[in-house]
């Protein structure tokens, strides 16, 4: 009764805490669904779809999980391991050949041969030198990027006009598909060995032509016949048809914008309000088909879709009697294989790298109360998902803020676990602390002014 006592005020707590900042207009709005043994035991769904038409959030809204695509990804390249079309060992170069005569970059601009060449595992676990273009790395890597458009991405240039008043996402990706800009990315030079650290970077798109040319499907029709086909993830794809304009959500950014290299400051006096449109639900271009389908951050999805992903991880590959991946398969697919990788010099202690997600490995150096072998990533609109398989539980929140400040996962977390982790006087201080902080936030907001925040 008291662990059910716990649990019910954790989510009290993290209802409150989302319709908060939400009345603050820190965030849009959010569907955060959390199940325990594949049923909801959670769902908030607050705010809007699109602020200033004041179209109120659905629980079916469909939301841009950029990074949140790499899990599949991940799943989609298994399943071809699984049968025996490609090892994790085999070389980049033997599906594409320009990858031969890659290079690598030092900080001082100097060019080297590869040791060895970059795996499938490198591309998959972020230790193949590959990056990408907004995120620093001290070398040349970052403007040969950009010279070369090497975005499979739609490329968010967030400069703004000299009144600040166009503030929007390019139209159009910069290659014909995805393979063509695999070709294209062979030719600008990694930012060190392969294997010998962890980068964030584009491999999970890279992975994507691999994927088809294993295959001899598009990487979309890939993941349609074999994971969202199969898992009932009806609404999950690469663009927005006509039929479900209606559901689609207005993207924001953040006037206290935290995206890797992307800084910019706001006139206060044009962007009034925190959050600032970025792609508006019914002019984006997401709208349209587009033939570059990038694995590391294209997918459209809902949280109701992400939840039987996330279960069919906790479920080891399975999903009722549907199997995506066998036993040897998902072994392979969650182990970690490289342990506390950060970003921006920010180690995540207790965590590994497994294939194109992240996994708790040792849960007392976590700043998680997730358990061991819990899988989880997170996208730039402040998108989070996590499966913990030993409690069986699975959370998705979703929201569209681009590189938001303010990083949910923690606060998420601890009430999530609040029956097993947190006595009723441990949270209520801990909401209380949550408070402070979208307090403090809203008080910078009030009073700031124009430059002088720290």
């Amino acid at each position: 009764r008291d662990v059910e006592r716990s649990r019910g005020l954790g989510d009290v707590y993290k209802r409150q805490m989302l319709d908060d900042l939400v009345e603050e207009k820190q965030f849009p709005g959010f569907v955060t669904i959390v199940t325990k043994d594949g049923k909801p035991i959670l769902k908030v769904i607050n705010g809007y779809k699109d602020i200033d038409k004041k179209i109120p959030m659905t629980e079916d809204a469909l939301f841009r999980i950029y990074s949140m695509s790499k899990p599949i990804t991940g799943v989609a390249l298994m399943i071809l391991v699984d049968r025996g079309l490609i090892k994790l060992s085999d070389p980049i170069s033997k599906f594409i050949p320009e990858f031969e005569n890659t290079k690598v970059v030092n900080e001082a601009g100097d060019f080297f041969d590869l040791d060895r060449p970059i795996t499938v595992l490198d591309a998959a676990t972020h230790t193949s030198g590959l990056i990408y273009a907004w995120l620093p790395t001290e070398t040349i890597a970052n403007d040969i990027y950009e010279e070369k458009n090497l975005h499979p991405y739609y490329y968010l240039d967030l400069e703004v006009t000299a009144d600040q008043t166009d503030f929007s996402i390019p139209p159009e990706k910069f290659h014909e598909d995805i393979c063509s800009f695999a070709e294209d990315l062979a030719s600008a030079p990694l930012v060190h060995q392969p294997g010998e650290k962890w980068t964030y970077g584009v491999g999970m798109d890279l992975l994507g032509c691999l994927i088809e040319k294993v295959s001899g499907q598009t990487f979309g029709n890939f993941l349609k016949d074999n994971i969202f086909d199969p898992l009932n993830m009806i609404d999950t794809s690469f663009h927005v048809p006509e039929s479900k304009l209606n559901r689609f959500t207005s993207m924001y950014t953040h006037k206290e914008l935290n995206l890797g290299d992307v800084k910019r400051d706001f006139n206060e006096e044009v962007f009034k309000e925190d959050l600032v449109l970025l792609d508006s639900y019914d002019n984006s271009p997401y709208l349209s088909v587009n033939k570059v389908e990038d694995g590391g951050s294209g997918l459209i999805s809902t949280a109701e879709d992400y939840i039987k992903f996330g279960q069919m991880l906790n479920d080891r590959g399975s999903f009722g009697e549907t199997t995506i991946l066998s036993e040897e398969a998902f072994t392979m697919l969650s182990k970690s294989y490289m342990e506390n990788f950060g970003l921006l010099g920010v180690v995540s202690l207790g965590m590994g790298q497994a294939i194109c997600m992240a996994k708790i490995t040792n849960p007392a150096f976590s700043q998680f109360y997730q358990s061991e072998g819990s899988l989880s990533w997170g996208g730039a609109a402040s998108t989070i998902f996590w499966a913990d398989p030993v409690e069986d539980i699975v959370l998705v929140h979703m929201t569209q803020v681009l590189g938001h400040p303010v990083d949910l996962r923690v606060d998420l977390d601890r009430l999530t676990y609040s029956s097993r982790t947190v006595s009723y006087t441990h949270l209520r201080a801990h909401e209380t602390s949550l408070h402070l902080v979208s307090r403090l936030m809203l008080e910078k907001k009030k009073g700031g002014g124009g430059g002088g925040g720290g």
